[in-house]
């Protein structure tokens, strides 16, 4: 399948074959003030995969990644704490981009950093579970339906 964008209000969803090979040139267009990626993996993604991005990534932006351990435990403000002191002791700035990859967990976490980290970055969500996929789609199963 060819790669495909579906486009919902101001979210863009990104389905199809290869699509990891096409993230670049889409931080590209999207986030074009973009210079600093940090990238957060979930531990259980495979070493396959993270590679794949980071080679695409590393030729044009500036990275730095982490490998979370996703759990409820570590699902806290703690975590949090931990990876906005990173962000901040590598001088990210609101035009720079965080992107999560992996499930549920890592996803809201990394979401929620992205939330608040100086008003608001930029911030991409690489789903890796059906239940994360679900769970990140917009008026997901937390969503709050307003008419």
């Amino acid at each position: 399948m060819k790669a495909e964008e579906i486009k919902i209000k101001n979210y863009s969803i990104f389905i199809g074959n290869k699509i990891l090979k096409i993230l670049p040139q889409k931080i590209g267009s999207l986030c074009p003030k973009t210079k600093k990626i940090a990238l957060i993996f979930d531990k259980g993604v495979p070493s396959k995969y993270k590679k794949i991005i980071l080679n695409s990534l590393k030729k044009k932006y500036e990275t730095i990644n982490f490998n979370f351990k996703a759990s409820e435990k570590t699902k806290s403000i703690k975590s949090v704490t931990f990876f906005l002191n990173k962000l901040l002791s590598k001088n990210f700035n609101r035009s720079d981009l965080i992107i999560a990859v992996g499930g549920g967990i890592t996803g809201d976490l990394t979401g929620f950093i992205a939330s608040i980290f100086k008003r608001g970055i930029n911030f991409i969500n690489i789903p890796t579970t059906l239940l994360a996929q679900v769970d990140a789609a917009v008026g997901g199963k937390t969503g709050i339906n307003s008419s």
